[in-house]
């Protein structure tokens, strides 16, 4: 009787682990076009660009981009140069457009319109790094035009992902070592700009805005690394304590000694417990810092000025929550249970022997 008991609490605790395991396959979704309409975003960002700053930049951008689909065309890339319609906006690099939505997951992202969904793709190790897939996106488009590189688009993606972010570390330690000379070289480049006047009487220069800018996107890039492979890690555990459960059952059935896994158990759901929590508070700090480069309902400017996204939840970060709730649910269940599962075959006979002969008194 004692032994059935257990295995039913074995199952109930089996059916907690196998269900917050099954809750982190969401986040492999976005990663390929056939899924796109399985797609459960961690959130979704558009390009809006409403600050002057943001516009300037975003028109930059957009400008350089269009040279750079006309090169790509022009340099022989393409067999369909006798076809004029190629060099529609609608067939160049339209990765700033502010008709695109990207849907974000932990492991990829996809493109869409308010109509289509164009594709999907992995991010690799770079995270939900927005400005990271923003710059994969733009190497994607470019192996779309390329006849040569057309099959070979993710590696396109990955060469320019890899050149950001060795140019912003570059920007990084460039702009750093500029102030001590107090943004002398940086004048050279984009001028003597001049500055703003605060409401509270300070002044701000667009120089100290586009430092802001270079350090909010290294920023993000690393907080995006170590937050990808802290949540590989949870991912990890979390299949650990499922094949712990497992081994619990195996030696359940066999009766053998129960010290070692229940002790790996409790280890385990509590390592689990503080990693999740350390994920959770990464991404809803990170999807705060997005909200911050939101259009500012004031009048006034923004806290950073670069007013560049527009940013809401996606179903990905609900189920996530979930998770996160099941997961406290479980911590007290693989205790009591490991506390239970302590025993030896010897014991649980014994038990059920003094449980029988009570029921005959």
């Amino acid at each position: 009787m004692l032994l059935l008991k257990r295995f039913i609490v074995w199952v109930i605790l089996l059916g907690f682990t196998a269900f917050q395991f099954m809750l982190y396959m969401p986040s492999f979704t976005c990663t390929f076009s056939p899924l796109a309409s399985f797609c459960s975003p961690q959130f979704k960002f558009a390009i809006v660009g409403s600050s002057s700053i943001t516009r300037e930049f975003i028109g930059s951008i957009r400008q350089f981009l269009k040279l750079l689909s006309y090169l790509t065309l022009d340099m022989g890339w393409s067999n369909e140069l006798m076809d004029s319609k190629i060099y529609d906006d609608s067939n160049l690099v339209d990765t700033f457009e502010s008709t695109n939505i990207y849907k974000v997951n932990y492991f990829g992202y996809c493109k869409s319109t308010i109509d289509k969904n164009i594709y999907c793709s992995a991010n690799g190790d770079a995270g939900m790094d927005v400005m990271g897939i923003l710059v994969r996106d733009i190497g994607i488009q470019l192996g779309q035009l390329s006849t040569i590189h057309e099959n070979a688009t993710k590696t396109m993606g990955e060469s320019m992902l890899f050149m950001y972010h060795l140019t912003l570390t570059s920007m990084k330690e460039f702009l750093r070592n500029d102030r001590k000379r107090e943004n002398g070289l940086l004048k050279i480049l984009i001028g003597d700009l001049e500055e703003n006047v605060n409401e509270d009487g300070s002044k701000t220069s667009k120089h100290s805005k586009y430092n802001k800018g270079v350090n909010i996107a290294y920023g993000l890039m690393l907080f995006n690394d170590y937050f990808f492979w802290v949540f590989v890690g949870e991912i990890i555990i979390s299949f650990l304590c499922l094949g712990i459960v497992g081994s619990l059952g195996i030696s359940l059935l066999w009766g053998k000694n129960h010290q070692i896994i229940p002790f790996f158990l409790k280890l385990s759901s509590s390592i689990l417990i503080v990693t999740s929590s350390c994920t959770f508070l990464a991404n809803l700090i990170y999807f705060l810092v997005l909200k911050t480069l939101e259009p500012s309902q004031n009048t006034t400017e923004s806290y950073t000025d670069w007013e560049l996204l527009q940013v809401s939840i996606g179903s990905g970060f609900i189920i996530g929550c979930v998770r996160y709730l099941v997961q406290w649910m479980f911590l007290p269940i693989t205790f009591l249970a490991a506390k239970h599962y302590s025993l030896k075959k010897q014991d649980i006979f014994k038990a059920d022997r003094l449980l029988d002969e009570e029921n005959k008194i």
